[in-house]
């Protein structure tokens, strides 16, 4: 009895391992990437994009771009992807601000100050960029923006 017991509870066990295996690495939505470049460079860090479903009911993915212009999608603060289907893409306001000037040894800026790569971008950016289509599985698409 005991061994049947034992046998049965490590069946258990290795079909309960394998599904949290089957479901390791995953929020059980698709994954979207990309990168995101301003006239054919990598967009600074902190560019932030929302992604929202074009259907009735669905939920926003956000994302924000590394140094490289590099983004992957976030569904909630603990939950990477997006739903499948249609969705709108838009910058979000204020996500970059203008860089620091540098500083000479006198305490007064060097040269120019910073142009914010932002600042030249259409404001129709803000309103939609584009629209997508995210399948099941992972999904790359990268985001081209042109200055005025």
């Amino acid at each position: 009895m005991q061994i049947l017991r034992a046998l049965g509870l490590s069946k258990l066990l290795a079909v309960a391992l394998l599904a949290a295996a089957a479901g390791c690495g995953g929020s059980g939505l698709p994954s979207l990437t990309g990168t995101v470049t301003i006239d054919g460079k990598p967009a600074p860090a902190g560019v932030a994009i929302q992604f929202s479903p074009t259907a009735a009911g669905g939920s926003p993915s956000y994302a924000q771009t590394d140094a490289d212009g590099h983004y992957e999608a976030q569904f909630s603060f603990n939950k990477t992807g997006i739903q499948p289907g249609e969705h709108s893409v838009k910058l979000i306001p204020g996500s970059v601000e203008a860089p620091m000037p540098e500083i000479g040894p006198n305490g007064q800026p060097i040269g120019p100050p910073p142009k914010n790569p932002m600042a030249n971008l259409p404001k129709t950016y803000w309103e939609e960029i584009e629209v997508i289509q995210v399948e099941a599985g992972s999904n790359t698409h990268d985001i081209a923006l042109a200055s005025e």
